[in-house]
C-alpha cells in the first residue's frame, strides 16, 4: 500500500543520512532533519506493528481471508486478482479459542488454529472487519451461534459457484456465498453479488467447468471483500 512505501521512503532517507554522519562525523543531535527522520522512522515501526493482529484482539463477525494451494484455488486468485482464494467468519466465544465459520467440503465451524493449517506455505491471513461493527458488536456469540446451527451449519459445499444454487437436500454455499449470507443481516450496507467471470486461464476453467463455465452468473469471490468499501483492514494474522 502507499503507506508501506511510505514507511519504506522514510527508512531509507534515515539510513542514508545516517550514513552522512558517520562519514562526516556530524553530530546526530545538531540536525533537525536528522531527529524528524529518526521520529519517521520510529511511527513506522510502530505503524508496522499494528499491522499483525492479536488473536485477543479478533471480534465476533471478522472475516478471515486466506491463500491455499489447491489447482481451482490458483485459478480463483488469477481470476480475481487477489491473494485470497478462502475466507470465513470469526466467532470469538466467552472461553477456547476463536471459531471460524466456513464452508468447506460442508459448512462448520472450525478451530482458528486448524483454519490456519490450511493456508499456503509462507502467507498469512488477512482480517477485516465491517464498518457497521456496532450491530455484529451487540450480538453475543450464542446468538451468532444459534442462527449458524439453525439455518447453515451442515449445508454442502458447491463446487460450482452458483448464488442460490440448490440440490434435493437443499441450498449448497460455496465460502462466499456463505459469510455474506450470514452476515449480511448485521450489516448496514449489504454485500451483493456480482457478475461473475472465468475469462483468465480459459481451458482450466472449461476443464473445471466440464465446458459449461457460469459466465455472467450471480455470484462473490474472497476477492470481492477484499476490495469492498464495506470492510476496514484490521491486518494480518
Amino acid at each position: 500500500t502507499w503507506l508501506n512505501w511510505l514507511n519504506f521512503a522514510c527508512y531509507f532517507m534515515f539510513l542514508q543520512k545516517l550514513a552522512s554522519l558517520v562519514v562526516y562525523g556530524d553530530s546526530l543531535w545538531h540536525s533537525p532533519l536528522m531527529l524528524l527522520q529518526l521520529f519517521l522512522l520510529i511511527n513506522s515501526a510502530h505503524a508496522f506493528a499494528f499491522g499483525d493482529v492479536n488473536v485477543h484482539d479478533l471480534r465476533n463477525g471478522d472475516v478471515i481471508l486466506q491463500s491455499q494451494a489447491c489447482f481451482v484455488c490458483q485459478l480463483i486468485e488469477e481470476e480475481e486478482n487477489s491473494p485470497y482464494s478462502h475466507i470465513g467468519v470469526i466467532v470469538t466465544p466467552e472461553f477456547g479459542e476463536p471459531m471460524v465459520l466456513e464452508s468447506w467440503g460442508y459448512v462448520t465451524n472450525t478451530p482458528l488454529s486448524e483454519f490456519l493449517t490450511r493456508r499456503k506455505r509462507n502467507t498469512r491471513s488477512l482480517i477485516l472487519r465491517p464498518q457497521s461493527h456496532f450491530r455484529l458488536a451487540s450480538v453475543n456469540t450464542n446468538e451468532l451461534m444459534d442462527r449458524f446451527t439453525n439455518f447453515y451449519a451442515g449445508k454442502t459445499y458447491d463446487p460450482a459457484f452458483l448464488w442460490n444454487n440448490r440440490d434435493e437436500n437443499g441450498e449448497l454455499l460455496y465460502c462466499s456465498e456463505f459469510v455474506a449470507k450470514f452476515i449480511n443481516p448485521f450489516l448496514g450496507n449489504k454485500l451483493l453479488p456480482k457478475a461473475m467471470h472465468y475469462e483468465r486461464n480459459r481451458s482450466a476453467w472449461m476443464h473445471y467447468f466440464n465446458g459449461n463455465p457460469p459466465d455472467g452468473k450471480q455470484g462473490l469471490s474472497p476477492g470481492d471483500f477484499e476490495r469492498s468499501p464495506l470492510f476496514n483492514r484490521i491486518g494480518l494474522l
